[in-house]
């Protein structure tokens, strides 16, 4: 019995098996890097149907910060996996001229909430608001090597403001850049030439089939080789790595059936920390527009009929004109011939 088992582990059929197997059990084990997410998301999200790439101040924008596996809808509407307490969150909102204050938080049952404008951040700019929070979840062993460890979440939501009384501001930032505050953040890079006033009012919502470019910055820095996953609300993921200056490409796809609803989408990055040993896990919730082809298509039917219906109307207004000046010709001719034979 023993000869044959040894025959046949030194058959190289039976090697090239245990090694797919050996390879299949490595790929399937979850890397520490993405442990941390595994225990749990934390993101904004915008409540009561909100706008998600402007607000009013008559209507303030509404957002809850959300815990569990993203989305959450699935579980139902007001499901939260795990109770968020207002003394366990640290926030803060970035104005459109790099101010930073302190958010003004609303404990709510199961979550928290946070309104914008408020008093305590009354937005008197027109411009994007960064909205950041920070929550550390006590130690836990996650990786199974025995030792407890702090993971450190983060949860960050770009908003545009847009008010008539407002003041227009300058420079527009998409970052905190502030490792006391948000350590691991991502955010959306731009080029000079797309820095423009149309573009800004945008920075919430992405465009699916559209390349975008992002960037992860751990305190301050770049994170080079970072592990970046993309869920999209209709269940569809993607993963990516950061080159060495922090940087990932991506293109976002609609996973839902209705190819004209904007969809949430959350982008996650995580990390750990190579002197404490601390995970790092931070989210950037935004929104999938359907592709521009879709509006453009619209566009194109409605300018078409508009223009169509405006030039029936032009071509009955002047021809009612035509007619009415035909008959005023006509009866003027008539009087001036009744005239002459009087004469």
């Amino acid at each position: 019995m023993t000869e044959r088992w040894r025959g046949k582990a030194l058959d190289p059929t039976n090697r090239k098996a245990w090694f797919l197997i050996f390879l299949l059990l490595t790929l399937l084990v979850p890397s520490e890097s993405f442990a941390a997410a595994r225990v749990g998301l934390f993101w904004w999200e915008s409540k009561a149907g909100n706008k998600p790439d402007a607000f009013s101040r008559k209507k303030p924008v509404n957002l809850a910060l959300c815990r569990g596996n993203f989305p959450l809808a699935r579980q139902g509407k007001n499901a939260v996996d795990g109770t968020v307490k207002l003394n366990s969150v640290k926030a803060w909102i970035k104005s459109p001229d790099g101010d930073v204050s302190k958010a003004a938080l609303i404990q709510e049952e199961e979550t928290v909430a946070l309104d914008l404008p408020s008093r305590l951040n009354p937005a008197k700019l027109n411009g994007l608001y960064v909205i950041g929070a920070h929550v550390i979840m006590e130690s836990v062993e996650i990786d199974s090597d025995g030792r407890n460890k702090d993971t450190h979440y983060y949860a960050k939501y770009l908003i545009y403001h847009q008010n008539e009384e407002g003041v227009q501001a300058g420079e527009q930032y998409a970052f905190f850049n502030d490792p006391d505050k948000i350590a691991l953040e991502i955010g959306p890079v731009y080029t000079q030439d797309e820095k423009e006033e149309t573009l800004w009012r945008e920075r919430g919502c992405q465009e699916a089939l559209k390349k975008y470019k992002l960037k992860v910055l751990y305190k301050g820095k770049p994170l080079a080789d970072a592990d970046v996953t993309f869920f999209a609300e209709g269940g569809w993921r993607k993963k990516a790595k950061t080159d060495a200056n922090g940087l990932f490409a991506f293109v976002p796809l609609q996973s839902t059936r209705d190819h004209e609803k904007v969809e949430r989408c959350l982008y996650t990055a995580s990390t750990i920390d190579p002197l404490t040993g601390q995970y790092q896990c931070s989210s950037l919730m935004m929104y999938i527009k359907p592709p521009r082809s879709l509006y453009d298509s619209k566009a194109r039917g409605f300018n078409y009929w508009a223009f169509l219906g405006a030039g029936l109307f032009l071509v009955c207004v002047i021809t009612l004109i035509y007619r009415k000046k035909r008959r005023a010709d006509k009866n003027l001719a008539e009087f001036e011939s009744h005239k002459t034979k009087r004469d």
